[in-house]
């Protein structure tokens, strides 16, 4: 009788700790590694980058664009064609300001007439391909002028960079 009450808790104890083990075993049977860590941010969706560039003292017409992989095409304004492929850190960099909160914010702000006469005129688009939004902002690159758009002016200065480098 001993050795039967011995074998029936040490078969409710293992019952219960399988009980125990599938309760706590993340749902979708994934390992405690493939679930989410505080704290933890995902990657921003994939975006195309369209970078408009024109004035200055020499009349600019550059036109850039960047697909979500990083290869990119510019065209100057006699229409000459030239293409190649962002750095990984550039393409990480991208990404990063494309997926920037602010850009929603500097495509509506109010604007005043530029105070630089020969500055470069901007319209960063950015198309965010995993939540289908457009985002396009537009500003003259001039210190003086106020509410100038920081992500925006990010986006140009490292596309245009990458391309002119």
């Amino acid at each position: 009788m001993t050795f039967l009450r011995t074998a029936f808790l040490a078969t409710a104890a293992a019952g219960a700790l399988a009980l125990l083990t599938a309760a706590c075993a993340p749902v979708g049977g994934g390992t405690p590694a493939d679930t989410a860590k505080p704290g933890a941010t995902s990657a921003p969706s994939p975006a195309s980058v369209s970078v408009h560039r024109t004035g200055g003292f020499a009349g600019v017409d550059d036109q850039i664009t960047v697909d979500p992989t990083g290869g990119w095409t510019a065209t100057d304004r006699a229409r000459a064609r030239k293409s190649g492929e962002l750095t990984t850190s550039e393409q990480e960099q991208l990404q990063t300001l494309a997926a920037d909160p602010r850009l929603e914010t500097e495509a509506v702000r109010p604007t005043a007439p530029t105070k630089c006469a020969d500055a470069f005129q901007y319209t960063v688009t950015v198309d965010r391909t995993g939540d289908n939004r457009t985002v396009t902002v537009s500003f003259a690159d001039c210190p003086g002028d106020e509410n100038l758009p920081e992500a925006a002016a990010a986006i140009a200065n490292l596309v245009t960079g990458a391309v002119d480098s």
